[in-house]
């Protein structure tokens, strides 16, 4: 054989498309490659198989699963921006569209979603780390890549923002930044360390008494992303505890006595909707009934129920009323007789 024959035999060889078995093989070798980030592994393996779309289809996906862009700095490592690159050259992508202004965002597969989020964290990356030069991505891709985002992960952002709120659970990087948390919970995250790593005797007073602030601050800003959402529901354990707060503050405004429950109402409870323990009990009483307002506006807002606020206030003035008037001096009645004895004379039998 000659060596022009045996290199054209190499090419046909290479370029033929693999059959059912080698699928298997390339698409285990892919999956172990993408669990442990190996990006570089993974360009050679796409150059590789560039041109079977059935190939590159399997190694795309397998790297869409992994989500290794998960934060604007992942985006900045040269193999994760040459297997990208690598990607984008394929016939596979030529044909389903790499261009995210191109896609509308219900019909963008995950592979789409992999380039939004690279998208996404490479323009934050530009602004967070300006000092590493990297392009910014056009600015009407960002638009769709967001928007695609936007679609895919709706019920996932829903999730870990109710989660934040309700049990301060901290969200993944994307939706930090997507719904402008981050200062917020990087703030917690930092005062969390802080106190794992000191005994309670050491913890500075200052910080201690930042800590219901902080904690309140976070998850009243992850409370207005959520509910900020359209066409989205809320899961249940996110109302119900809206109303047990609704409860708290109904209680305060009839009793202000009911904000020193350490048990059922916390500091950040209390710093959360605006109630000063150290104000005079009428003052307090004023603050939650405000608090209640809003609220309750809010419930009725994003669940299309009746409002309570009005219906509780008008009880609440109807109990002052009774007992302003259950204090009220009453005068002293002396009894009258209709036809008094005169002078001079006793009452018969």
């Amino acid at each position: 054989m000659k060596f022009t024959e045996w290199i054209r035999h190499r090419i046909v060889g290479r370029l033929r498309e693999p059959d059912y078995r080698e699928l298997q093989e390339i698409a285990q070798k892919a999956k172990l490659l993408a669990g442990v980030y190996n990006h570089g592994e993974l360009a050679k393996l796409i150059r590789e198989y560039s041109h079977s779309e059935k190939a590159i289809e399997q190694i795309a996906l397998l790297i869409a699963k992994s989500e290794p862009f998960d934060s604007p700095i992942s985006t900045m490592k040269k193999e994760s921006v040459n297997m990208m690159d690598v990607l984008t050259d394929t016939p596979f992508m030529a044909k389903h569209g790499f261009q995210l202004t191109d896609i509308p965002p219900s019909e963008a597969t995950s592979v789409h979603g992999l380039f939004a989020m690279y998208t996404v964290m490479r323009d934050w990356g530009c602004t967070k780390y300006p000092m590493n030069r990297i392009e910014r991505p056009p600015h009407s891709e960002v638009i769709s890549a967001i928007g695609i985002l936007d679609f895919q992960r709706k019920s996932r952002d829903v999730s870990e923002l109710c989660e934040l709120a309700s049990y301060s659970m901290l969200p993944s990087t994307y939706v930090k930044l997507r719904y402008g948390i981050e200062d917020k919970c990087s703030t917690y995250e930092w005062l969390e360390s802080y106190l794992m790593d000191r005994d309670d005797c050491c913890i500075e007073p200052d910080v201690r008494m930042n800590i219901p602030r902080i904690e309140a601050e976070m998850c009243a800003a992850a409370e207005k992303a959520v509910e900020n959402i359209p066409g989205v529901r809320l899961p249940d354990f996110y109302f119900e505890r809206l109303d047990r707060e609704l409860d708290k503050l109904g209680r305060i405004a009839v009793s202000p006595d009911a904000s020193n429950d350490l048990i059922n109402v916390q500091p950040d409870f209390l710093i959360k909707y605006g109630i000063d323990k150290t104000s005079a009990p009428e003052e307090q009483s004023r603050q939650a009934q405000k608090a209640y307002k809003e609220l309750d506006d809010r419930l009725v807002r994003v669940t299309s129920r009746r409002p309570y606020a009005d219906e509780f206030f008008a009880s609440l003035r109807h109990g002052k009323e009774k007992v302003a008037e259950a204090d009220r001096p009453r005068p002293v009645h002396k009894p009258i007789l209709r036809n008094p004895p005169s002078k001079g004379r006793k009452m018969g039998l």
